[in-house]
């Protein structure tokens, strides 16, 4: 086996147990189906971690095109900006329709 697939291994799994505990947690703390409380506590939750996915892409981007100079690395960070960006948009607009 190579790094990457080992990488992508280990990654798999703690993602696994991740998801777990945060399916357990969201289970036991704010009971299924959500309440009114539980449906507001993740609309804030998803709109904080949208905010910082975002940041973070875009610091990427910025270090990957002013300090590393990665023509590939710039690409692929422009591309999945660009997703994340109209992605959001496209889900406003759906929701914004159907609510």
């Amino acid at each position: 086996m190579n790094g990457a697939a080992v990488m992508a291994l280990v990654a798999g799994f703690i993602g696994g147990i991740l998801g777990y505990l945060l399916t357990r947690g969201v289970v036991k703390n704010v009971g299924v189906p959500l309440d009114e409380r539980g449906n507001e506590i993740a609309k804030l939750a998803a709109a904080r971690t949208l905010e910082v996915v975002l940041l973070t892409v875009v610091l990427s981007l910025y270090y990957s095109l002013l300090v590393a100079k990665d023509a590939l690395c710039t690409a692929i960070l422009s591309g999945l900006l660009a997703l994340i960006f109209f992605g959001n948009l496209a889900l406003r607009v759906y929701y914004g329709r159907r609510m």
